[in-house]
């Protein structure tokens, strides 16, 4: 049924991971306009072959992914996930992304923020953190909310369709490559790579067994993630666009 399947679609991401992460690649006018009918596009295609991919649409233009769903996937960092991981895998199209972007710092800020919050909205902290979810609200009430968790006294984060394992790999792995985006520009997009930066992470990026060793040590990270972002720009807030460093963000879409 893949070879049938009527797109092209590349395979991406870690090598080693348990889900098949992948890009279908359809021509613009395939696109569908709102996100809705993008994650129903691609609910019914994954049905119609009976597939079990993580998977998200893409529009390729001049070497360079220019549309995607959003808020699933956001194109810098997805385009140059592509482009780095490909050939890590089996594939039965060949690439034509070709070029890389310019990482939006910013949007890898909020998307990273946004996300930690959100595993945490079924703790003892969510009444202050699911009114701030949301992309309408000032960025800077995420990172007050942000510096008031104490990870180490999370014993359950009460997902109903997500394991704690993988919440904390969530959290370790969104924390850690916005380090090393901030700090040296380098991306991270496997989880041998994140490891190899940071091997003292590699229980909750391998989803091990998690001592309270490892929560104080996946806070100090955070608190270090806290410091760099205090000190990344002054972010301004206005009618759901968050701007810093001459860039500007739609929060509420999570794109640039």
């Amino acid at each position: 049924m893949k070879n049938a399947f009527p797109y092209p679609y590349y395979r991406y991401g870690s090598d080693d991971s348990t889900d098949s992460d992948v890009i279908v690649v359809v021509p613009k006018e395939d696109m569908p306009e709102t996100q809705e009918e993008r994650k129903n596009k691609v609910f019914f295609l994954l049905k119609e072959y009976n597939l079990n991919w993580n998977a998200t649409l893409a529009v390729i233009e001049n070497g360079r992914i220019t549309d995607t769903i959003f808020t699933k996937s956001w194109i810098d960092s997805l385009n140059n996930a592509v482009l780095e991981t490909y050939n890590l895998h089996e594939q039965n199209h060949i690439c034509c992304i070709t070029e890389k972007y310019t990482r939006n710092k910013t949007l890898a800020i909020y998307k990273a923020v946004r996300t930690v919050l959100t595993m945490l909205t079924r703790t003892t902290y969510r009444t202050r953190i699911r009114p701030i979810i949301k992309g309408i609200h000032d960025f800077k009430l995420k990172l007050e909310a942000l510096d008031k968790i104490d990870f180490t006294a999370l014993t359950t984060f009460d997902q109903k369709n997500t394991r704690d394992a993988d919440i904390w790999k969530i959290i370790a792995f969104y924390v850690g490559q916005n380090i090393a985006l901030i700090e040296n520009d380098t991306e991270i997009y496997t989880k041998k790579k994140f490891v190899y930066h940071y091997p003292d992470l590699e229980v909750f990026i391998y989803r091990k067994s998690i001592t309270v060793k490892d929560k104080i040590r996946v806070q100090e990270y955070i608190k270090y993630w806290l410091k760099l972002l205090h000190h990344f720009g002054e972010f301004k807030s206005v009618n759901g666009f968050l701007t810093c460093n001459d860039e500007c963000i739609d929060m509420l879409n999570e794109k640039f």
